[in-house]
């Protein structure tokens, strides 16, 4: 597990670092840039006589890339440093390191805020032409967009030609990762300090990252003093816990998922949840859906039970049938593929109103309970049961009236403040997935695996069932917040298994059901070593 600091958190440790453990803040800063120099120099080791070029800001990240010019200096490479801005607003620790860098004699350039235009244009026109930037201009704690001259510097930066590193973020990105896309640095490397940004993996700030580095600065779980950071992430099969598998079990040990998907004209994703939650483990599955979907169920699912209705079935019988479902089962999993129709709502009604059981709710039936207060009075009151909404950003903003770009700026907080108050837990959908539980604000997952093939059709109800799967194979003591982050970061191992075999362009449903068996192989693998 991997944590991910905000730029508050990260001020906080680096001032209790210094503050509360004592040590130094320019022992700090010349760590950060030995860990620095130690990247890069790996990175441009088969570089032919690199020229380097350390741009720098009058803030402690311009201190940063101040201390390394000095050692980059120190180790004979042909390196210029170059301060930017106004030096009134230099930082002590900044005016500290320019002074050991001068005494070590490394020639700083000096360019005033009026004088970042003509930098500017000796980098875009190549009159200024080094192997190498190191942009130490702005680091975390940015929190506006940049303004003239600064736009036009990382502008010129990026498009330079040069290998670019920058230090922390690239300057221009927001470090909590919120906000449009803004004017910023595009690094080939990121080589950051302590703990990874939420910039480093959100978007759109990752674009500007590169490949990221974290280096050792002496800043570390020492530094947290009991205040974790909220966002982390899964990073290593490790972290996996699957539900057990015992020698003495039948198929009800491994738990009977009622799925009620599919409507009259869509069968598909009724038979990829289902097929998912077999492939995750599920002892026992019955379907609830409609008699069009009967002999393409039955050939390709014959594993599953199936109840079938039509328009010739009554509304009370439909809704027996669910009632006897939900006595049946351990979990519930509704929506995919559900429609809209009378049907659809009823079902989804009777699903929310009835019972205790955990239900996870998907796609169509996100919209129903959306458009329905009854069902969703009932759903936040509901709170004897769980519950695991999985909506992709354009259902999220059906469901909550909020414009999806407003929910994209924030979406470090927004699927928090949702779940709390819907009292569900919730995966967020998109290309880096929030999972955010009711009474969980101290942790907040941002799921890192998967791929751009994984945005295709179908790829939702794959992970719908493999958390539902999940959900009732452990249905007494399952905590469902950690088995919707464990489904979300499994669908995206099968993304990036089914990519390193057939590539991501034309990715399928399909293929990420064909990977689930091999991932949860290597979990049980990887896990079964750890005891050893």
């Amino acid at each position: 597990m991997r944590y991910l600091v905000t730029a508050e958190e990260m001020r906080r440790y680096d001032r209790f670092t210094s503050e509360g453990l004592g040590v130094p803040d320019i022992v700090l800063m010349e760590r950060a840039a030995s860990g620095a120099i130690f990247v890069l120099t790996e990175e441009i080791h088969d570089m032919h006589d690199p020229s380097i070029l350390v741009i720098c800001g009058y803030g402690n990240n311009g201190g940063d890339g101040l201390a390394l010019a000095r050692m980059l200096h120190q180790r004979h490479y042909r390196v210029d440093a170059v301060l930017v801005g106004n030096p009134d607003k230099a930082s002590s620790l900044n005016e500290l390191e320019a002074g050991i860098a001068a005494n070590y004699g490394l020639r700083i350039r000096r360019v005033s805020t009026s004088e970042i235009p003509e930098l500017s244009d000796e980098l875009r026109t190549g009159r200024l032409k080094p192997s190498v930037i190191v942009d130490a201009v702005f680091g975390v704690g940015l929190s506006r967009p940049l303004a003239d001259p600064y736009d036009g510097l990382v502008g010129a930066i990026s498009y330079s030609g040069s290998y670019v590193a920058s230090l922390d973020v690239p300057s221009g990105v927001n470090a909590d990762g919120t906000g449009p896309r803004q004017p910023s640095v595009n690094a080939d490397i990121t080589i950051t300090f302590g703990f990874w940004k939420l910039a480093h993996v959100l978007y759109p700030g990752a674009e500007s990252c590169g490949r990221v580095v974290c280096a050792d600065m002496g800043i570390d779980e020492f530094s947290i003093c009991g205040q974790a950071p909220v966002y982390r992430c899964l990073t290593d099969l490790n972290d996996v816990n699957l539900p057990a598998r015992r020698t003495f079990s039948n198929k009800g040990t491994y738990g009977r998922l009622l799925i009620i998907a599919g409507s009259r004209d869509i069968y598909g994703a009724a038979y990829m949840a289902a097929r998912a939650a077999f492939e995750t483990g599920t002892g026992m599955i019955k379907i609830i859906t409609h008699a069009n979907n009967r002999q393409a169920l039955q050939t390709t699912l014959p594993e599953a039970m199936h109840w079938f209705y039509d328009e010739t079935t009554s509304e009370d019988e439909l809704r027996q049938a669910v009632l006897d479902g939900m006595d049946w089962c351990d979990g519930i999993l509704t929506g995919p593929g559900l429609g809209l129709d009378e049907n659809a709502r009823m079902l989804t009604e009777t699903v929310i109103l009835n019972g205790d059981k955990p239900v996870l709710i998907d796609a169509d039936a996100l919209k129903i309970c959306a458009d329905d207060p009854g069902i969703s009075e009932a759903l936040i009151d509901g709170r004897r049961r769980g519950v695991i909404m999985t909506p992709h950003l354009g259902e999220l903003s059906y469901m909550s009236g909020e414009p999806i770009g407003r929910i994209r700026e924030n979406l470090t907080i927004f699927p928090q403040e949702f779940a709390d108050r819907m009292h569900v837990t919730l995966i967020a959908k998109d290309a880096r997935s929030i999972i955010a539980s009711a009474g969980c604000g101290d942790r907040i997952y941002v799921n890192l695996s998967g791929n751009n093939g994984m945005a295709t059709a179908g790829s939702g109800d794959v992970l719908s069932g493999i958390c539902a799967g999940l959900m009732v194979q452990d249905a007494e003591d399952a905590d469902l917040f950690e088995t919707a982050v464990t489904a979300a970061y499994l669908h995206g191992l099968c993304g990036d298994a089914a990519a390193a075999g057939h590539g991501v362009r034309g990715m399928t449903a399909t293929d990420l059901i064909a990977e689930i068996r091999g991932v949860l192989e290597r979990v049980e693998r990887k896990n079964e070593r750890m005891k050893e």
